[in-house]
């Protein structure tokens, strides 16, 4: 598959703009800055984004980013004046983007199941039997980004982008909490690619560095 690059570049402090290259659905491409060492406290969550009120449940959805942010020693406050933190997220979806993939087509009139060669000359496929095909794929690209404040001053951002069949928010964003999960408040240095797999027995989402 075509692999699509752009680059991730800050516009002010700690803003990050943009997605890089995706493999597939499961793998989430992340970036993440942080101005200064952070020490992890007490939260209030919002989101400055329409399309997380109208495409997904929200509480589900929050729910998920409260765990993850927990994980990290990070505890959530419904009250906005007891928290240290104004930790704003933006979840969205870009797209349809198009790209080409190309596979092998037979070409040889005696290609086919029927026919006791099989496709098959002296035990090895034979590139005269093969033509190149391209077919068009749609996707779409998936952003969630986490943006702390302090005193309204940003202390750290971070950014996941996975590549999609869906446009639908429902879908996915587990894999992007979890993929951004390990670059919360730290500065990536780099676009890091991170593989996130769910176990279908327990629900659980393993994420692994690349």
């Amino acid at each position: 598959m075509l692999k699509k690059l752009i680059y991730i570049a800050p516009i002010s402090l700690i803003l990050l703009q943009g997605c890089s290259a995706l493999i597939d659905g499961h793998t989430v491409s992340v970036d993440s800055y942080a101005a200064k060492p952070v020490v992890a406290g007490t939260y209030y969550l919002s989101t400055k984004s329409t399309n997380v009120d109208l495409n997904i449940e929200k509480q589900i959805f929050e729910n998920s980013i409260q765990d993850m942010l927990t994980s990290k020693g990070y505890n959530r406050t419904f009250v906005v004046d007891n928290a240290d933190y104004n930790i704003i997220y933006d979840y969205k979806v870009s797209g349809p983007f198009t790209t080409e993939e190309d596979f092998p087509a037979p070409v040889n009139e005696w290609w086919g199941t029927e026919n006791p060669y099989g496709g098959v000359y002296n035990g090895l496929y034979d590139a005269n039997w093969y033509g190149d095909n391209i077919q068009y794929v749609n996707y779409f690209v998936k952003e969630l980004s986490l943006t702390a404040y302090s005193n309204e001053n940003p202390v750290w951002q971070v950014k996941g982008h996975t590549q999609s069949q869906t446009s639908n928010l429902n879908e996915d964003y587990q894999y992007l909490v979890s993929g951004i999960a390990n670059y919360i408040d730290v500065s990536s240095g780099k676009v890091i690619y991170v593989n996130v797999v769910k176990n279908s027995k327990t629900g659980e989402y393993r994420a692994t560095k690349l």
